[in-house]
C-alpha cells in the first residue's frame, strides 16, 4: 500500500510544476499549432498512435512480465515531458513547436490517458498485473493537475507579467527539489527490491526510448516536416512525462512498484536522448518543407 502522505504529495507537487509551466506559457503558443496543421497531426499520431504500438511490439516480442509491460503502457500513454524542449532547443530544432506541441498534449492528457491506459491494462489482464484504473477519479485529478494549474498560471503572466518573471524561475527550483525528494523517499523505500526490478526493466527501457526517438523522427521526415520540426518531433515522441505516469501509478494504480519502474525510465531515457542530440549536432538544419 502507498503512503497516504506521499499520496497526497506527489500530486500536489505535480500541479505546482505544472502551474509553473503555465507561467511561461501564452495563447500564441496554442494558436501556433493550427498554423502547421502537418507538424500538429504528425506530433499527435507519434504520441497517441506510435508509442502504444512500440510498447506493445516489445510486450509480445520480449515476453515482458506484468510489471514491466504495465510501465511501458503506462508511458506509452502519459504526455510528453518538458525536457524534450530543451533538447529540441540543443539540436537546433523548431523549439516553438516543441514548446507548443508539449503544453497541449499536457492539457489533453486528462481525456487521453486514463482512456488509454485503462484499456491497455485491461488487454495485458487484471489477473496478471492486479491493477485496475478509476477511469472517472483518474479523468478528474488529471484535469487538476494538468489543466488548472496551466489556467491559472497562464492567467497570472497575463495579469501580473512582471511578478511572474521575477518569481517563477525561484519558485520552479524550489518545486523541482521538492519533487526530487519525494522521488528519493519512493525510491528508498524499494531499495531491497532496485537490483531485480533493474537487471531486464533498464533494458526495455533504453531500448524503449531509442525506438521511439529513431522511430518518430523518420516518420516525421517521412511526413514531409522541415528538418527543424523532425529533430523536435523526435524527442517529443521518446521523452515523455515521467511524473505524471508516476503520479497515476502511486495514487490510481496504488502501485509502489510500477512507479519507480515508470522513475526508472525518466532517468534512463536520457542516454539514448544525449546520444541522438550528439548526431544532431553534427548535422546542419533544414528549415525549408520537404
Amino acid at each position: 500500500m502507498t503512503d497516504p502522505l506521499i499520496n497526497l504529495l506527489l500530486p500536489v507537487m505535480l500541479a505546482l510544476m505544472t502551474l509553473i509551466m503555465g507561467m511561461t506559457l501564452e495563447l500564441r503558443h496554442f494558436s501556433r499549432l493550427l498554423c502547421r496543421p502537418r507538424s500538429l497531426l504528425t506530433g499527435l499520431a507519434l504520441q497517441w498512435l506510435l508509442l502504444p504500438v512500440l510498447a506493445w511490439g516489445l510486450i509480445w516480442l520480449l515476453t515482458l512480465p506484468p510489471l514491466v509491460a504495465s510501465a511501458l503502457v503506462l508511458i506509452a500513454a502519459a504526455p510528453g515531458g518538458a525536457t524534450s524542449n530543451m533538447f529540441s532547443f540543443m539540436a537546433d530544432g523548431d523549439t516553438a513547436l516543441s514548446v507548443s506541441l508539449t503544453a497541449l498534449v499536457g492539457l489533453l492528457a486528462p481525456l487521453w490517458m486514463p482512456l488509454a491506459v485503462m484499456l491497455q491494462l485491461g488487454w495485458l489482464g487484471r489477473q496478471d498485473t492486479g491493477l485496475t484504473l478509476p477511469l472517472g477519479p483518474a479523468m478528474a485529478q488529471l484535469a487538476l493537475i494538468c489543466i488548472v494549474p496551466v489556467a491559472i498560471g497562464m492567467t497570472a503572466r497575463r495579469y501580473w507579467g512582471d511578478l511572474v518573471v521575477r518569481f517563477q524561475p525561484w519558485l520552479k527550483k524550489t518545486v523541482s527539489l521538492m519533487f526530487m525528494l519525494l522521488l528519493i523517499v519512493l525510491v528508498a523505500r524499494h531499495r531491497e527490491q532496485l537490483p531485480s526490478l533493474l537487471s531486464l526493466a533498464a533494458l526495455v527501457m533504453v531500448l524503449f526510448c531509442a525506438l521511439a526517438l529513431v522511430t518518430g523522427f523518420w516518420l516525421a521526415q517521412l511526413s514531409g516536416c522541415t528538418q527543424a520540426a523532425c529533430r523536435s518531433l523526435a524527442f517529443e515522441t521518446g521523452i515523455q512525462n515521467a511524473a505524471v505516469a508516476i503520479v497515476v501509478a502511486y495514487t490510481q494504480l496504488d502501485s509502489e512498484a510500477l512507479a519507480l519502474m515508470v522513475l526508472l525510465y525518466g532517468i534512463v531515457m536520457n542516454i539514448p536522448a544525449l546520444l541522438l542530440l550528439a548526431w544532431f549536432r553534427q548535422r546542419t538544419v533544414q528549415w525549408r518543407e520537404v
